[in-house]
């Protein structure tokens, strides 16, 4: 019967641990149902205006079957340290693999530090927290295993593609695929390894410069073969245009 009460106890220590355990130092819950989180982050498109200041675009993927009742929003710091809540994410788009993608904005004056994402389903909170580290600006890439990236430069007939790629293999083609003639036409053209991420693990840049017509149309999308796959960065079927270059 001893050994049955002390049992027990250790039990319900190890329970208080684990949701201890689950409370990030800014008083957040995280997730801990590990088996399954219905929400994750898909990809980041940081964007600077011309006067300075920056804001990103959160790409927000959820199992479209979670929930009949969904909202998600961005939590984030800024340089200061303090926490915000983003306004509530929109739905954006669906996918072929029976996801969401949600769409949500963040921005401050003193910068963007860190953030989470919260999604609540039926009355259940989930958080994607990186695992409990958090992500970042530099957090280009989620779930989703290329994007093209935006640059602080007004587009003229020299245009440079830059594409963040996951390391999924060392043999890998990235290409941009570009017409000037809504499509009649096109060329895809490889882009070069640039280097590694400094700040997060297994990203990988990829550049190209393309020499256009400034008076002609101009769109584009990028491709990347990899282990026998092929994964697109086509602004979820819109492509590219010269508005993806010009500061807001």
């Amino acid at each position: 019967m001893k050994m049955k009460r002390t049992l027990k106890k250790l039990t319900a220590i190890i329970m208080v641990l684990a949701i201890l355990l689950g409370i990030q130092g800014n008083g957040t819950v995280i997730n801990t149902q590990a088996s399954y989180n219905p929400v994750k982050l898909y990809s980041c498109d940081n964007v600077y205006s011309a006067r300075g200041a920056e804001s990103s675009i959160i790409y927000i993927q959820i199992d479209a079957s979670s929930a009949a009742n969904k909202s998600a929003l961005v939590h984030f710091s800024d340089d200061t340290g303090k926490w915000y809540d983003s306004e509530p994410a929109t739905f954006f788009t669906k996918l072929d693999d029976n996801t969401e993608i949600w769409k949500a904005g963040i921005g401050s004056s003193n910068g963007i530090d860190e953030f989470v994402i919260k999604y609540v389903g039926d009355g259940k909170t989930y958080w994607d927290n990186n695992n409990g580290n958090n992500y970042t600006k530099s957090n280009i890439l989620g779930e989703a295993n290329v994007k093209s990236v935006r640059l602080r430069t007004h587009f003229s007939d020299y245009c440079e593609i830059l594409a963040c790629v996951k390391n999924i293999a060392y043999n890998k083609v990235v290409r941009v695929r570009y017409t000037q003639d809504n499509w009649a036409t096109y060329k895809d053209v490889d882009l070069k390894y640039d280097s590694p991420s400094t700040t997060v693990d297994n990203l990988e840049w990829w550049t190209v410069t393309l020499d256009l017509d400034k008076d002609k149309m101009f769109e584009y999308c990028i491709y990347y073969q990899v282990n026998g796959q092929t994964y697109w960065d086509n602004n979820f079927g819109a492509n590219y245009d010269r508005s993806f270059y010009r500061p807001l």
